[in-house]
């Protein structure tokens, strides 16, 4: 049953109107037009430059001068040096692959009553008016986009066909029914920020090459190749087929390419090609199911959440790239943040409903890159700062650049958002995160804990003595600017609170580790570090602190809320710290509930860790409020009519981050709590499929506000206790049965 619809009565009138489809490697944007159609193309694997190093070339940072700066509170001095020595060039960006144009003429009536509506449930695109229908997919099973077009009253359809690309390509080659674009990507492009004479650059031999094909198959007509168009007269039916491929991580010449996209629609055939595609996704949707007491606003958050997992499953799958800035859906050479990954908040959100919401595998691609950037990690530092292990900075890209960023930034203090060396900490979570929900032992000792141990490795190198601590310095609170001792603002100090919640979980989680692998590692160390940490303090308006000393903040409503991750994403404060979580809630509502997109979604999941549904409730409302503002604002936020998520501009990590999941179940190893944050707006509800830690799959349903019915299913032999109702629950889970409970 086709339950969630976006429907809309008029086509897309512009890009943030229009609707994505996807594979995890394929991405489309279709505006829904009936004369005039125009695909946006994306390849998940198509970027600029050819992954070579982008480190400051000054050589390493002399950490003790730096660290003397710091100490002697020269904030400023600090700024410049990390400035001259140590930031480097910008990520590469994330590229549009080019689009696919169709010219429709049908003879006959006009048509009338259009309507074109994207299924959820199915993810297939239809667009449909009086007599005529239009349906398009994206498959999950094939590496293709497959269109069909069909009139009801033996209409004749003229359809002309052609593909372009802004990146610069060769001569479209033509093919009986068949049209091939051939390209290379710029060697660079610089970030739209950055203002320089060639912001755009080609050169001979570099760049990741790209195929682009269409293909028709009409079965009553007939179709003819003309200057790089097909020109097609049907009758009734007209089937399309695209793909498109890259020769990234591989030697492919361009014909090799092209080899491999004639290939792929070599004889296609769409309702098999349909019905793979249905089977495939569904394996993956329709394992989890959430429905609301039926009112227009819990429609909505019902639909905004569906939508979450409908994007995940489309822009990150095993085999494909990691989910970006913009999932894989990019319509611009120069993308706002260069489309690439910004992992001091960004990137990770993407990927913070995966294991939840019962989508785990979705999480491959990042475990990918993360395995990439550790490479590139152990260069950066080496290179910057002398020590061993690995570490990455604020922003990635697909070749896994670990370096900081910055050194051409235009803006008055680049350090503010590339000084940061802590990503690799917090990426590592992920990977800890997905043993914590699988129990797979195998992933965690092969995959997981060598990038872990690399990322301890540099930490341990990196912390120095201060006082009675051990800090971290160079430090930020990502993005953020505090009112030093001169009165000045400033960005770099030593041991954020943030840097040190990230240490605390990295290093607690590795003891771990090593506990249950039986390896004595670093532990020796890391307890010795670990028990040295700065405690969390309070600042004077009873809030967290965000910066080791309690500096004021420059920006009071700041977007970021970084001291706050050891209450979310983080484990480090809960009810067992009544006075942290206290101090948490006063820091929160000192930056206040607006924001952008992603910075409410956070918000949203930080009031739901306090237990304040209603608080939570108002940030999801904010995020869901209708805008059309394309200009850059880290104020404005929203959605826009196709309901991706407005930063603005667009920025997919406020879908994925919609707090939904987080409001009706937390979890940890051996404990499951159900609706910690319900609003009352909620009363009713059902929730099938969901996750928790310990590979435990629940069901549950709740009325007026209380838990009815609980359905618990393990993996392996396990004791958990079950919160609900007010009242705490011990339950003993075998894998050969279902635990079913129901609560009067």
């Amino acid at each position: 049953m086709d339950h969630w619809i976006l429907s809309y009565k008029s086509p897309a009138e512009a890009w943030n109107e229009a609707l994505p489809l996807g594979n995890g490697t394929l991405g489309v944007m279709s505006y829904g037009r009936l004369e005039n159609e125009t695909l946006e193309l994306n390849l998940d694997t198509l970027w600029s430059g050819d992954g070579s190093s982008k480190l400051n070339k000054n050589g390493h940072a002399d950490l003790g001068h730096l660290r003397k700066l710091l100490k002697d509170q020269k904030h400023q001095g600090a700024e410049d040096y990390c400035r001259k020595h140590i930031l480097g060039d910008w990520t590469d960006s994330y590229l549009p692959a080019g689009r696919f144009n169709m010219s429709l003429q049908m003879s006959g009536q006009t048509p009338s009553g259009y309507v074109r509506q994207l299924s959820l449930n199915h993810a297939v695109e239809t667009v449909a008016s009086a007599g005529y229908k239009r349906e398009l997919f994206v498959s999950m099973a094939d590496p293709l986009l497959a269109v069909h077009f069909q009139t009801v009253h033996e209409q004749k359809l003229h359809l002309e066909i052609s593909l372009e690309s802004e990146i610069r390509y060769e001569k479209i080659k033509n093919c009986e029914d068949t049209v091939l674009l051939s390209g290379r990507a710029p060697s660079y492009v610089a970030p739209p920020y950055y203002d320089c004479p060639e912001p755009v650059v080609y050169e001979d031999g570099k760049g990741i090459r790209f195929t682009l094909a269409v293909k028709v198959v009409v079965p009553q007509g007939s179709v003819k190749c003309c200057d790089g168009k097909l020109l097609i007269e049907g009758e009734q039916d007209i089937f399309v087929y695209f793909t498109g491929n890259t020769d990234f991580g591989r030697n492919a010449d361009t014909p090799q390419l092209e080899k491999e996209c004639m290939e792929v629609l070599e004889d296609p055939d769409y309702e098999q090609l349909k019905k793979r595609h249905l089977g495939e996704y569904h394996k993956y949707f329709n394992r989890m199911e959430l429905s609301l007491n039926d009112t227009r606003e819990n429609r909505l958050a019902e639909m905004m959440f569906h939508y979450a997992r409908y994007l995940m499953i489309c822009s990150s799958r095993p085999g494909s790239q990691c989910a970006n800035l913009q999932g894989i859906w990019n319509n611009r050479m120069r993308a706002p943040w260069s489309s690439n990954y910004t992992v001091n908040i960004n990137t990770e959100m993407n990927y913070w409903m995966a294991e939840r919401c019962n989508l785990s595998e979705c999480q491959e691609p990042l475990f990918d890159l993360i395995c990439r950037t550790a490479e590139d990690g152990r260069e950066t530092a080496r290179e910057v700062y002398g020590l061993s292990g690995w570490v990455s900075h604020h922003n990635l890209d697909i070749w896994g650049h670990s370096g900081p960023v910055g050194y051409f930034g235009q803006d008055e203090d680049p350090c503010s958002y590339s000084m940061w060396p802590m990503s690799s900490g917090w990426l590592c979570r992920h990977l800890w995160e997905h043993y914590c929900y699988t129990e797979d032992l195998d992933f965690l000792k092969d995959r997981a804990y060598p990038v872990i141990e690399g990322a301890v490795k540099f930490y341990l190198g990196f912390l120095f003595p201060y006082w009675e601590y051990y800090v971290t310095g160079p430090s930020t609170s990502p993005e953020n600017r505090f009112c030093g001792e001169d009165g000045k603002s400033h960005s770099v100090g030593m041991a954020s609170t943030m840097d040190i919640s990230i240490l605390k979980e990295l290093f607690g989680y590795y003891l771990k580790i090593c506990n249950t692998l039986g390896i004595e590692g670093e532990k020796a160390d890391v307890k010795r570090v670990l028990s040295k940490l700065p405690p969390f303090k309070t600042g004077s308006f009873g809030q967290i602190r965000e910066w080791f000393l309690d500096y004021p903040e420059t920006e009071i409503h700041h977007r970021h809320v970084s001291h706050l991750y050891g209450l979310y994403p983080g484990n480090l404060i809960t009810e067992k710290n009544p006075e942290l979580l206290e101090a948490c809630r006063v820091a929160l509502e000192r930056r206040g509930d607006e924001g952008t997109g992603w910075c409410m979604a956070w918000k949203a999941c930080l009031w739901a860790r306090l237990r304040d549904g209603e608080h939570a409730l108002g940030l999801l409302k904010n995020q869901l409020r209708y805008t059309r503002e394309e200009n850059i604002s880290c104020v404005g936020g929203g959605i826009y009519p196709n309901m991706l998520c407005a930063h603005p501009p667009f920025q997919i990590d406020g879908n994925f981050g919609f707090a939904v999941a987080e409001m009706l179940i937390q979890s940890r190893k051996g404990y499951i709590l159900l609706l910690p944050a319900l609003p009352d707006e909620w009363k009713d509800g059902k929730v099938r499929g969901m996750k928790a830690q310990g590979d435990i799959t629940v069901d549950f349903e709740w009325r007026e506000g209380r838990i009815h019915r609980v359905r618990l299913c393990s993996s392996h032999e396990q004791k958990v206790t079950l919160e609900c109702n007010g009242i705490s629950k011990t339950v003993f889970l075998k894998p050969d049965r279902t635990e079913n409970m129901i609560f009067d």
